[in-house]
């Protein structure tokens, strides 16, 4: 059985580190303003250097701005939760985002032997997988009801405390848990 999680609000508590990134923006005075998210794929490493480049920042902001990427960032069952599941199941990651990005941060996590495969991608809905008979853990109701529209049926959704999806309406037919170590797959 296959079982692909996804990685940011689900593994990896993307809220909480781009949180950090905004308050090293502040000790390098950088206006909160400048400090954009683009539409579509996010890079904080570009957005990194913008900053650097328009005030002028010396390299030690970009050398803090690595150092953000590290494990510390990882939910505090995650590791546990794969470590329960990694010989009996197929895990794999199934993560939205730009490539380099999303992989610079789970390999800052030290946690690939878990996985079978680890797909980066702009539509979750459109990879090589038998979204019927396998199962999915996912923080984002959105991506959860894509998932559903193309036929996957073993839906769970993470909400976590301080996810800011976590505030969205449940969605039928789905089991919600609060966290990775609640689920019970046998």
């Amino acid at each position: 059985m296959n079982i692909y999680i996804d990685f940011d609000g689900t593994l990896f508590d993307t809220n909480r580190f781009y949180n950090d990134f905004l308050l090293l923006c502040e000790k390098y005075n950088v206006n909160k303003k400048d400090i954009i998210k683009p539409k579509g794929l996010f890079n904080l490493d570009n957005l990194a250097l913008q900053l650097k480049i328009k005030y002028n920042l010396n390299n030690s902001f970009i050398k803090e701005t690595n150092k953000l990427y590290n494990p510390s960032y990882l939910y505090k069952d995650s590791i546990s939760f794969l470590k329960k599941y990694y010989k009996k199941y197929n895990l794999n990651i199934l993560t939205f985002g730009d490539y380099e990005y999303q992989l610079k941060k789970i390999n800052c996590c030290k946690f690939k032997k878990y996985f079978k495969r680890i797909i980066i991608t702009e539509d979750k809905t459109k990879e090589d997988i038998d979204y019927k008979n396998s199962i999915f853990i996912d923080n984002s109701p959105k991506d959860l009801k894509k998932l559903m529209s193309v036929g996957a049926t073993n839906l769970i959704r993470i909400k976590h405390d301080d996810d800011p999806y976590s505030k969205e309406s449940s969605l039928s037919d789905i089991n919600e848990y609060f966290a990775l170590n609640d689920i019970d797959m046998l």
